[in-house]
């Protein structure tokens, strides 16, 4: 994201063609061929390792000691997880397998320190300090000294400092390593630089959505405009674990949760569970183990759930009463974290020794799983800490320093699964509108005698059409294809309605915005002026006037009307909506032009459509007040 100085949100648009090669799969933008995108098999990082905190520079995670190599050539780290890493020119680091940490050179003492503990060394006729908040300077032997990196009350790089180097080369040259990274001046501290860049230290611990990562220190992040954001606020998942200690009276290590339906483990490795949002706990008979990590349960069917209890897993499909042991032949390495699709019957494992998967069935006592792969081939060799399994059948995963990596989940041939094709979720669909088929390339549908036409397969993604024909109920759609085990044939259920509105999103669940002046993309993460006109896209809105043929696109001049009235809301207030028609040249696809208002709130604001009743998906805008009214 590209911020001005004074923080004001810049807004960069372009056109539809230009960035429709690089959308996500599941979020296919109106270009008129409307092919889906080609299915990933490598991982790829999200982001960087750094994180954009306000300091002097992107900051990383811990660093235990940073020293020179022989005649200042080299700068070396080591992280909080034992790595070491050089550099030698400064910005990009390798990792080093050969060095050792080296021997602290003794502190200089008999001079007075500019904090307590703080450790003061000799560097030609200067001395440094290092204390636990900031570092320093003197150049009369430590009777007055200069703070080199304190303004306004803070640390311009964080701190917490561990290590403080000085070049052997130049005395004026200074590395200092803290809880932020590794930092390096070569004017003796009057200017500092961040060498965090290229620096794997990102401690990423646990994935709360694709978004929204915590840190090891319960920090949270959030993935914004291409980098990694502190953002404000507590960590759910450790409130959720207060709420569970109190209630218990044990010191609780792992929480889960799905509506009524909760889970607690505890550090002695006990397993509790509660059906009536914790007004009464029972704890499972189980002989005593390691402390309970993690808990993973099943969204839509919560009696199912798994744990992590040391190098063990653990199951259970009667709403945490019995758990079994279903580790099977997984390699003996510490689990951290879990993901499973129990349509499937697929487990994903995050341990020490990497990520992987195993058949393990969720809805029944099933054997333990035999059948373990690795799944993380092609990633940094490192413990991954978390893994998260996306509603578009994307993998996510948390490796320890080198961030977030995501891939096409290797399972997703395995099931079929038909989702609405604005944002990968289970929303009924409408007549028109647009519906995505997961795990097969589909070469033909159709509901009894009512054809509905493929637009688009590529892969193992397909998009189809409902037809304007549809009437509201629940069918049975029937597709013929290719699947895993090559040429196939499916019956899908599907719920039509004669309205269901959904925004399209891409992944990260960022609205596809237009501007209505230039009919150019607006990037979801820049500012909306007050004032101006957008137009959402959009699928779901049913019947339109003149009628309209299936599969056809919508003509570019006067485009067909939405029958019914759609209304918009913007943080619980209406929005004007000017127009909704059929998206011109596209198949599948709606515009929703909303006016908004002159006189807004700066910062985000959340919009949802409505139509007959039925509420969109809510989406998230970014906005800015008319500076000609401010």
């Amino acid at each position: 994201m590209c911020r001005c100085e004074t923080g004001v949100r810049i807004r960069r648009m372009t056109t539809l063609a230009a960035v429709a090669g690089a959308m996500l799969a599941g979020f296919d933008l109106p270009v008129r061929a409307q092919v889906a995108p080609e299915q990933n098999t490598l991982w790829k990082r999200i982001a960087g390792t750094t994180v954009n905190a306000g300091l002097a520079g992107p900051a990383s995670g811990p660093v235990k000691s940073v020293w020179y190599g022989a005649g200042g050539k080299t700068l070396l780290a080591q992280t909080t997880g034992g790595r070491i890493f050089e550099t030698t020119d400064f910005e990009h680091w390798k990792l080093n397998s050969t060095d050792a940490v080296p021997v602290a050179a003794p502190a200089t003492v008999g001079v007075a320190t500019p904090e307590p503990d703080a450790r003061v060394q000799a560097a030609s006729n200067r001395l440094y300090a290092s204390g636990k908040t900031n570092i320093y300077a003197s150049e009369d032997n430590g009777r007055t000294w200069l703070n080199l990196t304190g303004f306004n009350n803070r640390s311009i790089v964080g701190a917490g400092f561990t290590s403080l180097a000085v070049s052997p080369a130049n005395p004026m040259e200074i590395a200092a390593a803290n809880q932020a990274g590794v930092w390096r001046s070569v004017d003796g501290g009057l200017s500092w630089r961040g060498v965090n860049e290229e620096l794997p230290n990102l401690t990423a611990r646990r994935l709360l959505n694709r978004r929204l990562v915590v840190l090891a220190d319960s920090r949270l992040i959030s993935y914004e405009g291409g980098a990694w954001t502190l953002v404000s606020g507590p960590d759910p998942e450790l409130q959720l674990r207060a709420r569970f200690s109190a209630a218990t009276g044990l010191r609780v290590t792992a929480e889960a949760q799905s509506g009524g339906v909760l889970y607690a483990g505890s550090a002695d490795g006990r397993l509790l569970s509660s059906r009536d949002n914790g007004a009464t706990w029972y704890e499972a008979l189980r002989t005593a183990g390691p402390a309970i990590e993690r808990i993973w349960v099943d969204s839509e069917r919560p009696e199912s759930a798994l744990a992590a209890a040391g190098t063990r897993l653990l199951r259970t499909i009667n709403g945490g009463a019995f758990w079994e042991d279903v580790t099977g032949s997984l390699p003996q390495a510490q689990i951290h974290g879990m993901a499973a699709d129990r349509s499937a019957g697929v487990v994903y494992v995050a341990t020490d020794r990497g990520l992987f998967s195993g058949s393990v069935s969720l809805n029944d006592a099933g054997p333990a799983a035999s059948d373990w792969k690795a799944v993380s081939r092609d990633l940094p060799a490192a413990v991954i800490w978390d893994v998260r399994l996306n509603t578009d059948n994307s993998l996510t995963a948390a490796l320890d320093g080198y961030g977030i990596y995501e891939t096409p989940a290797p399972h997703r041939t395995r099931a079929v699964r038909l989702v609405n094709g604005a944002d990968m979720s289970d929303r009924p669909a409408a007549p028109g509108s647009l519906i995505s088929v997961l795990g097969a390339l589909v070469k033909q549908g159709s509901s009894g005698t009512l054809p509905y036409p493929v637009l688009a397969a590529n892969g193992q993604t397909s998009q189809l059409q409902v037809p304007f024909e549809a009437a509201a109920g629940i069918f049975q759609l029937a597709l013929d294809g290719t699947g895993a085990e090559g040429k196939a044939a499916w019956s899908l259920p599907i719920t039509v309605r004669d309205a269901s509105p959904v925004i399209f999103v891409d992944g990260d669940g960022s609205p596809l915005l237009l501007d209505a002046g230039s009919g150019l993309v607006v990037d979801p993460n820049m500012a909306i002026r007050a004032g101006s006109v957008v137009q959402l896209m959009a699928t779901g809105l049913g019947k339109v006037s003149p009628d309209w043929m299936t599969g056809v696109p919508a003509p570019l001049d006067s485009p067909p009307v939405v029958r019914g009235v759609v209304t918009a809301f913007l943080d619980g207030t209406p929005v004007q909506v000017t127009r909704a028609t059929l998206a011109p040249g596209y198949v599948g696809y709606y515009i929703v032009e909303l006016q908004i208002p002159s006189i807004v709130n700066r910062g985000t604001s959340e919009l949802r459509i409505l139509m007959n009743g039925e509420e969109s998906n809510r989406v998230k805008l970014y906005l800015e007040p008319d500076r000609a009214i401010q």
